[in-house]
């Protein structure tokens, strides 16, 4: 490579996209801490994140000891790697950065324009059809015979409905155990058709409501249990107090997920 040739970096995904960072200097600093030359604000950055060291060849590109690693081109880095025109630097899975290599003469990149929304088509109103119906010719001898005056509705009769007990409240007089006189044959007359009265049925139903109530009220204690849990986990990761609770740092170890406050 020349030595006047320019380099800089384009945000292609992450935290304001298109931005352009101009690399000047020897040695750049990238992170989220905004004692960095370039200054990322994105989670999975770290505070310093990683460093540009420019040489005779160009520029190489060394991770810090990132939570979330430093990728070119998919590949995570190990060491000092060297960079090309148009390798794509990846901080964690967040954040893409393009570097560029721009030679004298050459037009410097144009930010992408965002597309404009489409503006919402206006309905127009629809017009009400009109009624195609056209009255029938009236004859002229029509038009002078009397009109006939509208014969009123017959109200309807409405038929005599029979009283029927309830199977429930006529079992309930019929059987003593109910608190029933035993006299509800002698009241309401003999039982419906078909009906078939099992005392023992009708108690067996009094014990299902109370397994009813059990089984609710244990899944509400469970939903509150889950609320809790939740509530907590947020306030944890909200005030960083990963050291105060016991084992759960070694547990984000272990499953590979290492808190950065």
């Amino acid at each position: 490579m020349q030595g006047n040739n320019a380099f800089r970096l384009i945000v292609r995904r992450g935290p304001q996209p298109n931005q352009v960072y101009e690399l000047t200097n020897e040695v750049t600093n990238l992170g989220r801490d905004i004692t960095n030359d370039i200054v990322i604000n994105d989670r999975e950055a770290s505070r310093h994140h990683l460093r540009f060291m420019r040489g005779a060849d160009g520029f190489t590109i060394e991770d810090l000891g990132s939570t979330n690693g430093t990728f070119v081109n998919g590949k995570r880095v190990t060491g000092a790697t060297p960079l090309k025109n148009g390798d794509m630097v990846g901080l964690g899975e967040t954040v893409t950065l393009q570097f560029e290599v721009v030679r004298p003469g050459a037009a410097p990149a144009q930010p992408v324009q965002a597309a404009q929304p489409e503006q919402p088509v206006q309905p127009q109103p629809v017009q009400p059809p009109q009624p195609s119906y056209t009255p029938p010719p009236v004859s002229e001898d029509d038009r002078y015979k009397p009109q006939q005056a509208a014969q009123p509705e017959q109200p309807v009769q409405q038929q005599p409905v029979e009283a029927q007990v309830p199977q429930q409240e006529y079992a309930q007089q019929a059987d003593p155990s109910y608190g029933g006189s035993g006299t509800a044959q002698a009241a309401y007359g003999p039982p419906p058709p078909g009906y078939d009265y099992d005392p023992y049925a009708m108690r067996g139903d009094e014990g299902s409501s109370t397994t009813q109530w059990f089984l609710i009220g244990c899944l509400g204690l469970l939903l509150l249990c889950c609320c809790l849990t939740v509530v907590l986990a947020v306030g944890v990761d909200t005030f960083c107090l990963y050291e105060d609770v016991p084992g759960l740092t070694n547990i984000l170890n272990a499953i590979g997920r290492v808190p950065t406050c």
